[in-house]
C-alpha cells in the first residue's frame, strides 16, 4: 500500500482537514490524532501500523491505494470518458443584443435576432443529434446577449420542440438560461416549468447601490429590485427550478450588507433553491487576502438560508464543458463556436457553420482542437490539484497561453478547502444535503 499523491491534510486551530482530490472524499480529525497518523503514511511498512479499521477507511476513500495503482492513468481514463460522453449540451444565442451595457462584459452587444432560416436549422440540428448521433440526453442552454428579449419568438418554440423530440426518443431533457432576468415577468415565469427549465444563472453586481450603477434601464427605478423580484417569481412558479445567483465583484462592490438588502425579496422557502456564487471580474486585480472577506459574506448568506458555493473545483474531469465532443454553441446567425467567452462569435470567417441538414461544418476541424488535453504537461502532471483543475482552459491552451488558474483567482486552495469542508459538515448537520 501507499498513500495517494492527491492527499491534502490541512490544519486549523485544533482540527485537521483531510481531503483527497481524486476521490473527492474528506473528513475532519482532532489535530493530535491526525499528527500521529500522518507520519505513518510516509512508507509502505508504516502504513500497516495504522489501526486496521481506520486504514480500511483510508483505503475505501482513496487516501491509501494499492502499490500498483496508477492515479494519472485513472485521471486520463476519466478525462477521455468525459470528453466523449453523449450527454449533449447545446448553447443557443437568439441574439447578441442586450438591454444592459455592463462595463466588464466581454461581448459586443450588436442589434441582432435569429431569423426563420436559422430557427429551422436549429430544430433540424436537435433532430439530427437525437436520431443520428443518438445522444444520451440533451441540455439546452439559452445564452446571449439577453435571450429572454425573444422568449415568445425563439426561446419558447425551440425549447418546446426539443422537449417533445426528446420525450419521443425517451431521453432526458432539461433547459436552462444565463439571463439578467429583466424580461422574466410573472407571465413568462409561469410557462418555464412546463418547458423543463431547471436552472438559471442570474448576475448581480454587489449591493443595490453598485448594481444599479452598472445595470440601468429607462423606466426602471431599480434593476436590483426588479431582478430579485423576478427571481422570486421564477422560484414561486417552478418548484423544480434553481437559481445560481452570481455576484460579479471587484473588491469594492460586494459588502456584507448585500445579504440584508436581498432577503426582503426572496422568501425563506425559496432561499433553499438559490445558490450564491462569487466571481471576480477579470479586469480586477487578484487579492488573495480578500478570500477571507468573501467567506464572511458567504457565511451571512448561509445563515439566511441560501446555498453557498464556497469553492468551484472541477468534478467531471474536464477543464471546461467546451472540452466535450458533444458540446456546441450556435450563434443567432448560424455560426458555431466552442467558446462564447471570446471573439469567435464576431469573426468574419466562422469557426463552424450550421448546415440545412442540421450538421455543423467546422473549419479545419476546429472542434477537434478543443478536445485537447491541456493537463498533459510536466507542471500539471506533478500538481496535487490536477483532478480538481484538469489544466488550462482549452481556448487558452490552443492559443498558446498556459497561465496556471491559481494565479487569476482570489481564493487559496488551503482556505477554500477548509471552508468547503466546514460548511459541508454544517449542511449535513442541518439536513441540507
Amino acid at each position: 500500500m501507499k498513500q495517494s499523491f492527491y492527499n491534502f491534510i490541512l490544519h486549523k486551530n485544533d482540527k485537521a482537514y483531510w481531503f483527497n482530490a481524486l476521490s473527492f472524499r474528506h473528513f475532519i480529525l482532532p489535530n493530535d490524532l491526525s499528527s500521529k497518523i500522518e507520519p505513518l503514511l510516509e512508507s509502505d511498512s508504516t502504513i500497516h501500523d495504522i489501526p486496521e479499521s481506520f486504514r480500511n477507511k483510508l483505503f475505501d476513500n482513496g487516501f491509501v491505494i494499492d502499490d500498483d495503482c496508477n492515479e494519472i492513468d485513472i485521471i486520463r481514463n476519466r478525462n477521455e470518458k468525459a470528453i466523449h460522453s453523449k450527454d449533449y449540451m447545446l448553447v443557443v444565442l437568439p441574439t447578441l443584443n442586450c438591454n444592459f451595457k455592463c462595463w466588464y462584459c466581454i461581448q459586443n452587444h450588436i442589434p441582432s435576432m435569429m431569423d426563420d432560416d436559422i430557427f429551422e436549422r436549429i430544430k433540424q440540428h436537435i433532430k439530427h443529434m437525437v436520431h443520428n448521433e443518438e445522444i444520451s440526453s440533451l441540455s439546452l442552454e439559452w445564452f446571449g446577449g439577453e435571450p429572454f428579449m425573444y422568449f415568445n419568438k425563439i426561446v419558447k418554440p425551440i425549447t418546446q420542440y426539443a422537449k417533445d423530440i426528446c420525450e419521443e426518443a425517451k431521453i432526458p431533457f432539461e433547459a436552462s438560461a444565463t439571463t439578467n432576468s429583466y424580461f422574466i415577468t410573472s407571465e413568462i415565469s409561469k410557462q418555464l416549468q412546463s418547458l423543463r427549465f431547471t436552472h438559471f444563472q442570474i448576475s448581480l453586481d454587489g449591493n443595490k447601490k453598485f448594481h444599479d450603477k452598472v445595470k440601468f434601464q429607462n423606466g426602471c427605478e431599480s434593476t436590483f429590485e426588479r431582478a430579485l423580484t423576478n427571481i422570486n417569481g421564477i422560484l414561486d412558479n417552478n418548484p423544480y427550478a434553481r437559481v445560481f445567483l452570481r455576484f460579479n465583484y471587484n473588491h469594492e462592490n460586494l459588502t456584507p450588507d448585500v445579504v440584508e438588502e436581498i432577503n426582503p425579496f426572496i422568501s425563506k422557502e425559496n432561499r433553499k433553491r438559490v445558490i450564491v456564487v462569487t466571481r471576480k471580474v477579470w479586469q480586477a486585480d487578484v487579492d488573495k487576502s480578500y478570500s477571507i472577506q468573501l467567506q464572511e459574506i458567504l457565511d451571512g448568506f448561509s445563515k439566511s438560508g441560501y446555498i453557498t458555493t464556497r469553492w468551484s473545483p472541477i468534478s467531471n474531469y474536464i477543464p471546461c464543458y467546451a472540452n466535450k465532443k458533444y458540446y456546441n454553441a450556435i450563434n443567432y446567425n448560424g455560426n458555431a463556436v466552442k467558446c462564447t467567452a471570446c471573439n469567435d462569435l464576431y469573426e468574419e470567417e466562422p469557426k463552424g457553420v450550421l448546415q440545412k441538414d442540421g450538421t455543423i461544418l467546422w473549419n479545419n476541424e476546429f472542434d477537434k482542437r478543443y478536445q485537447c488535453k491541456s493537463f498533459e504537461n510536466e507542471v500539471c502532471l506533478n500538481c496535487k490539484e490536477l483532478p480538481i483543475c484538469m489544466g488550462n482552459c482549452p481556448r487558452d491552451f490552443i492559443n498558446g497561453h498556459c497561465q496556471c488558474k491559481k494565479e487569476s483567482v482570489d481564493e487559496t486552495i488551503e482556505n477554500a478547502l477548509i471552508d468547503y469542508i466546514e460548511n459541508f459538515e454544517k449542511d449535513i448537520t442541518n439536513n441540507r444535503i
